[in-house]
This record gives C-alpha cells, structure tokens and sequence, in this order.
C-alpha cells in the first residue's frame, strides 16, 4: 500500500469529521450563515497566503526543475482561480471579497500556518505530508459531494464545489500524492514518522479550521469553556 493509501486509510475518521462538520454540511445544503461564511472566507485568504509561503519554501528545497514547476503551476491556481471560488461565497451574501480581509489569522489558523512553515524547515517530503491535507480534503469533500448530493444550478455556492471537484484541481491531488508517495518510498523509517505526524496534524487542523469558522473563533473571543470559572471542588 502506498503512504498516501495509508495515511486515508489510517485516518479515515478524520476525513468523515471534515466532511461531517455542521459548517461544510451548512455549505452544502446553502444553510451556513452569513457570519460564519465571511469569518472562513477572510480567515482562508490569510491561510491561503502562508500556504504560498510554503511554496516558496518548496521552491527552495526543489532537486529540478519539474519540482520547481510544480510548485509554480500550484502557486499559479490559488492566486489565479482560487480567489473566484472564496469570492462566490461572499457575494451569495452581498460581501464584497475583495474587502474580505481579517486583521490577523485565528488562533487555530495560526497554529496550522505556523505547523505548515515549520514542517517546511524539514525535508521536501515533510513539507508535501503536511501541504496534502489542504487539497486532499477540499477536493475529496467536492467529489463526494457531486456523487451523493449534487448542488444545482441555483445553489449560491455551486462554483465554490465546482472548483474542488474540477479537473483541474482533481489532477492536482493525483499529482501531490505520486510525488508524496515517491518521497516516503525513498525516505528512512524517522522520516517517513515524521511524514506521518506532518500529514495527520494538518488533517485535524482541517477540521479544527470548519470549527473556527463555526465559532467565530479570533483572539478576542474565547471558547466558552476557558472564560467559565474553574469548579471551586
């Protein structure tokens, strides 16, 4: 078995938590509010810029130029046709996206940004473990989503699902996982654990970022549970 066929089959209750969330299942049947979809939305172009950082990191672990192609054409599609995908959530709400900006990631999207850049500073095969999630997810909720419970033509955000479920991006997660699965191949028994550990991590921060969202989750405002006093027995 591949790494990447282990990796899903090993943490296959992650991958039904992102796709069982109330915040995507809210995205799926067009019932997510509008609070809840502009925090993620401003939240994910933020994400979205550490995520090129990591490319560039990428970049310069590269051992040719396909690796350094790779990377580009990457780059190229999140700062190309991605933001059409976040814009078509905001503007179901009269949002304009491009003054969809948060101040500063939440703490969960922070810790998840600052586990990406720093799986970055290991090898190239760290740094893809902990980049497949990202896409992985996303493109594995989309399909699922078309096979089990189509959005039609009048779902306010048909072109958000079309985007992951298109070819394009598809091919892209094949691409990741040939290229991963290459890497832990090649890799030593410490590598390829922490290949492991890169990749479930930000396979829960996946969902945890659904939560974010949900919560409205920023710096100001704690969970409940931290702000309740501590049981005096």
């Amino acid at each position: 078995m591949s790494f990447t066929a282990e990796m899903h089959e090993r943490y296959a209750d992650l991958f039904e938590a992102f796709w069982a969330h109330p915040f995507f299942r809210g995205l799926l049947d067009a019932t997510a509010s509008k609070e809840a979809v502009v925090h993620y939305v401003a939240q994910d172009v933020q994400y979205l810029r550490a995520f090129l950082r990591c490319y560039g990191l990428g970049i310069a672990k590269a051992p040719d130029t396909d690796w350094t192609a790779f990377f580009l054409d990457g780059a190229r599609l999140m700062l190309e046709e991605e933001p059409d995908a976040h814009r078509a959530l905001v503007e179901h709400f009269g949002v304009d996206y491009d003054g969809c900006q948060a101040a500063r990631l939440a703490p969960t999207a922070q810790a998840y940004a600052d586990h990406m850049e720093l799986s970055g500073h290991d090898t190239l095969g760290v740094l893809m473990a902990a980049l497949l999630p990202c896409q992985w997810t996303y493109t594995w909720a989309a399909l699922r989503a078309y096979r089990e419970q189509a959005p039609g033509d009048d779902h306010p955000f048909r072109a958000w699902f079309a985007f992951y479920a298109s070819e394009e991006c598809q091919a892209l997660v094949v691409d990741y996982r040939d290229r991963i699965d290459a890497l832990a191949a090649a890799a030593g028994a410490d590598e390829r654990a922490r290949m492991e550990c890169a990749f479930v991590d930000s396979l829960y921060y996946e969902v945890a970022f659904w939560q974010m969202a949900a919560s409205g989750e920023t710096w100001q405002r704690l969970p409940a549970r931290v702000l309740q006093p501590r049981d005096a027995s």
